[in-house]
């Protein structure tokens, strides 16, 4: 019974240092959203796509972290990590191709006219 709660306070423990870092990931990208607003650069289309991007992967990590402190046993570990890890390198490739393409120059050909 000893055991059962003792992992008990570890993982309410765990839990509470999860949110505490949410909190401050939080923080931190208002203060960056912030500081991207004065300029120029932070208010293109492309600035609002990466900001996207990189609170979507914070999300997706602290998402896994929170299905890691709640794994069986070990082999569920394995999964649990092997979908995050397939599924971020599709979204990260994906993510790759949408930046490539936002940086590409665009090319302007003139009409005859």
């Amino acid at each position: 019974m000893a055991d059962k709660n003792s992992s008990d306070v570890i993982l309410n423990m765990m839990s509470k240092n999860l949110d505490q870092a949410r909190g401050a990931m939080n923080n931190y990208l208002q203060f960056i959203e912030k500081s991207m607003s004065v300029s120029p650069v932070g208010a293109s289309s492309q600035a609002n796509t990466l900001k996207d991007y990189v609170e979507k992967n914070i999300q997706a990590t602290f998402d896994f972290s929170q299905q890691l402190l709640h794994a069986k046993d070990f082999q569920d570990v394995v999964r649990i990590q092997t979908e995050f890890l397939q599924t971020q390198f599709r979204v990260l490739t994906d993510q790759a191709k949408d930046v490539v393409e936002m940086t590409k120059p665009t090319v302007i050909v003139p009409r005859d006219g």
